[in-house]
């Protein structure tokens, strides 16, 4: 069958489904078809964004991304997007090869878009050495999992170390306030350095977690938002309570911000290596030389690991889920615990896999840290989870589910570089 004869198929198959009627197994093969005729649009767009290029090129009146956007009725942002990924596969191709036999998605070359979008002429061509073991990577890992891997091979071939780029990210910081016109809100919207960031991060979510400790403000909603409000709360009671002459008393021991960034001893020595572990369990990457000094102050918090991953001088564990043991779940996991589930560590909640109401211990061995969606997929949805006692490899089983699913927090949460 040629190749559009099988598209047609897949599209007649797609056709003729009746959603309402469809198990979990039935849904997941549906997208997986959907997603093969997904693959074959980007490809096409692909080719007709790098003529548009070419078009470009030869006459100034040609703008692909405003032809894109008003074609496929997207947002510029949108278009913007799909116009970027034609740079990437130009300075890399075998990455393209990969795209076009259909081992990654285009996804996975987004991903490395938002990292090009931040480099110089120069380290993009540095970047551009490692292409073939870029695409191996990618064939192996999800988007999120391979875009960590471009960041991690940027940090290496940066000879500062990324020192510099926090620099330029220093002055780039900028943030801005106005009023909706239509709501009468005052709305926020900024951009920060990420040991700025991350200092802000952990301040707000540390007041967050007072108030959710606390009785549930009386303006607070159920679902998703809830959160986004307590967020919004947590800023102005986190202005309100540590403000000094108008600012933020940022050495102020009360201020302390309650984050940890987790590095492996031989990186915390020696610098970024082949296997190097540095996250905060936030999302924000930050330079190892700014993780040396900051590691002298209070105001983050360092958990350094051992050869084999173990975490150092954690302190005694208690019998409550512990401040000290949420730290050294941040230092084995940077995201919730489910396979490919990519909420940062920060937002997730200590989980007993044998239930505390059912004689479950809160030790280690017991605990790992899940979201709030998969917290409830396993309460309330039936959801069975297994930790290894030697390796913490997680198994999840899910109702109806005759297979699990398994993974180790350095197979999901780290790529490693060979």
């Amino acid at each position: 069958m040629t190749p559009t004869a099988d598209l047609s198929a897949l599209i007649a198959t797609s056709d003729m489904l009746d959603a309402a009627t469809l198990t979990a197994d039935g849904v997941r093969v549906a997208l997986i078809n959907i997603s093969r005729v997904q693959a074959w649009v980007d490809s096409h767009k692909l080719a007709l964004s790098r003529r548009l290029q070419q078009l470009k090129n030869a006459s100034a009146s040609v703008v692909p991304e405003q032809i894109m956007a008003h074609a496929c009725s997207v947002s510029r942002t949108e278009a913007t997007r799909d116009c970027r990924r034609t740079h990437v596969l130009d300075l890399l191709p075998q990455l393209e090869q990969a795209f076009d036999s259909g081992h990654i998605s285009a996804a996975h070359i987004d991903a490395v878009a938002r990292t090009f979008v931040h480099l110089s002429d120069n380290e993009r061509t540095q970047l551009a050495t490692r292409d073939d073991w870029l695409a191996k990577v990618a064939c192996r890992a999800t988007p999120d999992n391979f875009g960590r891997a471009v960041k991690q091979t940027v940090g290496r071939l940066r000879a500062d170390d990324g020192v510099g780029l926090l620099d330029r990210q220093r002055r780039a910081a900028w943030l801005r306030h106005w009023v909706d016109r239509d709501s009468g809100m005052v709305c926020l919207r900024g951009e920060f350095d990420p040991e700025s960031g991350l200092l802000l991060v952990g301040r707000l979510q540390h007041q967050i977690d007072q108030l959710a400790h606390g009785p549930t403000p009386d303006t607070c909603v159920d679902g998703q938002i809830k959160h986004d409000h307590l967020n919004a709360l947590g800023l102005v009671a986190l202005i309100s309570r540590h403000a000094v002459g108008g600012l933020a008393d940022i050495s102020s021991a009360n201020a302390r911000a309650e984050v940890s960034v987790i590095v492996d001893y031989r990186t915390l020595a020696s610098g970024i290596h082949a296997q190097s572990v540095l996250h905060t369990g936030t999302g924000i990457d930050i330079p190892i030389e700014t993780v040396r000094r900051i590691a002298c102050t209070a105001q983050i918090i360092p958990v350094v690991l051992g050869a084999e991953g173990v975490v150092l001088d954690m302190g005694r564990a208690t019998r409550l889920a512990s401040k000290h043991q949420r730290r050294a779940l941040e230092a084995m996991y940077t995201t919730c615990a489910i396979p490919d589930c990519t909420t940062p560590v920060a937002q997730c909640h200590p989980h007993h896999i044998q239930f505390w109401a059912m004689g479950g211990n809160t030790d280690l061995n017991n605990l790992v840290p899940l979201c709030g969606l998969h917290h409830r997929c396993v309460h309330e949805g039936g959801w069975k989870l297994h930790l290894s006692q030697s390796n913490r490899q997680l198994s999840v089983q899910e109702p109806g589910q005759h297979g699990t699913k398994t993974s180790l927090p350095g197979q999901i949460h780290h790529v490693h570089a060979t």
